[in-house]
């Protein structure tokens, strides 16, 4: 098999399945695969005979390194990371540089690139030698080929770098399990409160949350490990870095 086949995964690790596309790709699995038991950590609780749910900052080595010694003989055939942010309370993406602050870069940064690797750290001993994939959701405007407008400066670098990070876990992770498969995802512009805001006037199609999490699954049952350190869309195009 040169894939990851979705009936025999046993156990999937997922942060942010309380968020909109999160949610949905943990109904999702939890629909399509009758035994698989799904980690989550999430900021709210999750009630669901198979989600074993840690209610933590998920942004943070300490709390993830505690939630994964809890099960510390599971093996994990899938690990999904959909935590991101476009907006808090520092305000939204920037239009132009005079609009940018030390301080939101670097939470842009930690948010949506500093996680991942961190991630990748604190489960390296919890992948299934039979297979896995590790996947985290991108957005195409982190591809600096195809940015032709410019604008949103954090955002769009913290997603470029989340990108050159997978880049790097996959070539790490093809020396130790050959039956790896690391994907940097852009699930298309989803109707959820991330991008609620600034969807009013794209002229290209909005995908329900539940539309985005089968096209991602799509994407992630369909790929080979040959695959593995792939920029990939939502219909599974290769996005430019």
């Amino acid at each position: 098999m040169d894939k990851i086949d979705l009936n025999s995964i046993k156990h999937v690790l997922l942060l942010g399945a309380t968020g909109g596309i999160g949610q949905a790709i943990m109904n999702h699995l939890l629909d399509q695969n009758s035994s698989l038991v799904i980690h989550a950590l999430t900021r709210s609780p999750v009630e669901h005979p198979r989600v074993h749910n840690a209610v933590a900052d998920v942004i943070n080595e300490s709390g993830l390194t505690e939630f994964m010694s809890s099960f510390p003989s599971v093996k994990f055939e899938m690990i999904i990371n959909t935590v991101g942010y476009l907006e808090n309370e520092l305000g939204g993406p920037e239009k132009s540089l005079r609009d940018i602050s030390e301080e939101k870069l670097i939470e842009y940064f930690r948010a949506n690139a500093v996680l991942t690797p961190v991630l990748a750290k604190v489960v390296r001993n919890h992948l299934s030698d039979d297979g896995f994939v590790f996947v985290a959701l991108s957005a195409m405007v982190g591809s600096i080929g195809e940015n032709e407008l410019g604008g949103w400066y954090g955002y769009r670098a913290s997603k470029a770098a989340l990108n050159a990070f997978i880049k790097n876990i996959a070539i790490e992770w093809r020396r130790s399990h050959k039956k790896s498969l690391v994907l940097a995802i852009h699930p298309g512009t989803t109707h959820t409160s991330l991008s609620e805001k600034f969807s009013t006037n794209v002229t290209h199609k909005i995908h329900s949350p539940s539309e985005s999490a089968a096209n991602i699954c799509n994407v992630i049952f369909g790929a080979t490990f040959a695959q593995s350190g792939s920029f990939l869309n939502w219909d599974g195009r290769v996005i430019q870095w």
